[in-house]
């Protein structure tokens, strides 16, 4: 097999510039779920500039191919491109034109990694045994894109022999990257609860049923099960993430409304969890002479590794960056993916490409923030990853 490699490596840092632009400008205007028309143009201009095959699906996604030379297998590279409604930190290094929205997950530098990528691989589809389909998807930190492109064709035309993502993460060091055989991310379910109590005047707490303090009791009966109901060795998250009642500091309110995710890899416990949950609120509502309504909504599957794909990931990535920042995670991570429809559909490996300068960088905070050189690395290792797979 052709070790294309040292190209590679030169193509990304020739490339750079594109991606660095890209980057800056995605992250100056972010845009969220479905409304990422700015950033669906910039990635078709710059595609088109360079001649690459590419279409608009599924409202703001676009999907990008790449025909190589050489008769061969289908591989899709994925790069998510919606950002948060979040304030940006005013210390930030590149700052957010957008008020109250901002790229605190990296996708703008996911976006501008498959972007150095698609330019790297068109440059070598002469020597290209097989096809390379890109998959820059909308809404991945909401109600998820992925399926809706699944649904309008993604993985036809060619037909996708197996896929790979990559995600910049905090935890690991700059230019480490992670990649982990089996469980990778959690299935997020997400779930809404009102409680449903009796009002009243606060000064006389003994005419009503309040909502609020029963919502307190189920808060920490909902830790409870994670700790008590469950079994220890199997991962699972319940976290309340919102909780709203009332308006006012002398009226109990009749009803309160809590959100929040569930986050599992087994079925089983994710059965388990709910049918708990719910036992604890019908418990406490009894108790204290109210009621509710309770909604889980299942999201997304578990994100599960496809152990051969791991593999040609792995080995790939160390011709990159070198075997000794290769690194396997003891343990899945209990975020949630969309990625998951592509993997549960074709093989497919997801990974991390670190970078973390000194402290670990948190996610989804105003204070996120890279260092923009690490696109070369992620764009060369999936650049190889999709080389290597087809060359196979």
């Amino acid at each position: 097999m052709t070790d294309f490699s040292e190209r590679i490596k030169y193509l990304a840092d020739r490339y750079y510039p594109v991606g660095q632009h890209a980057r800056h400008s995605l992250h100056a205007y972010p845009e969220t779920a479905f409304e990422e028309v700015r950033t669906s143009k910039l990635i078709s201009d710059i595609l088109s500039e360079y001649g690459i095959e590419h279409k608009l699906i599924a409202k703001t996604g676009v999907v990008g191919l790449i025909k190589g030379e050489k008769p061969g297998k289908t591989v899709l590279l994925r790069a998510d491109m919606d950002a948060l409604e979040l304030e940006e930190a005013p210390s930030a290094l590149l700052r957010s034109e957008r008020a109250g929205y901002m790229h605190a997950c990296g996708h703008d530098g996911h976006v501008a990694g498959l972007i150095m990528a698609a330019l790297i691989l068109s440059d070598l589809k002469s020597e290209l045994p097989g096809n390379v389909k890109l998959m820059f998807q909308p809404a991945e930190e909401s109600v998820g894109g992925a399926k809706p492109m699944i649904d309008e064709g993604l993985l036809e035309n060619p037909p996708v022999d197996a896929a790979f993502a990559v995600h910049l993460w905090g935890e690991a060091e700059f230019g480490e990257v992670w990649i982990k055989n089996g469980a990778v991310m959690a299935a997020p379910d997400e779930f809404r609860l009102r409680i449903i109590g009796k009002g009243g005047h606060a000064a006389h707490p003994q005419f009503t049923a309040d909502p609020i303090v029963m919502s307190a009791n189920i808060i920490n009966l909902f830790q409870q099960i994670i700790s008590r109901r469950r079994d220890p060795v199997s991962p699972a998250v319940i976290t309340v993430g919102s909780i709203h009642a009332g308006e006012v500091h002398n009226i109990i309110p009749s009803h309160a409304d809590l959100v929040g995710t569930i986050r599992t890899f087994d079925r089983e416990v994710r059965k388990l969890i709910i049918s708990e949950m719910e036992k604890a609120v019908s418990a406490v509502t009894n108790a204290w002479g109210g009621s509710y309504e309770f909604k889980v909504l299942e999201r997304y599957p578990a994100v599960l590794n496809n152990p051969d794909m791991a593999d040609i990931a792995r080995i790939a990535a160390a011709k990159i960056v070198g075997a000794d920042k290769i690194k396997e995670p003891s343990v899945p991570n209990m975020g949630g993916e969309d990625f998951a429809f592509v993997a549960n559909a074709v093989p497919a490996a997801y990974l991390f490409v670190g970078i973390k300068k000194g402290e670990m960088i948190l996610h989804h905070n105003p204070n996120f923030s890279f260092d923009t050189e690490i696109i070369k690395v992620s764009s060369a290792v999936i650049s190889q990853t999709a080389l290597d797979f087809l060359s196979k």
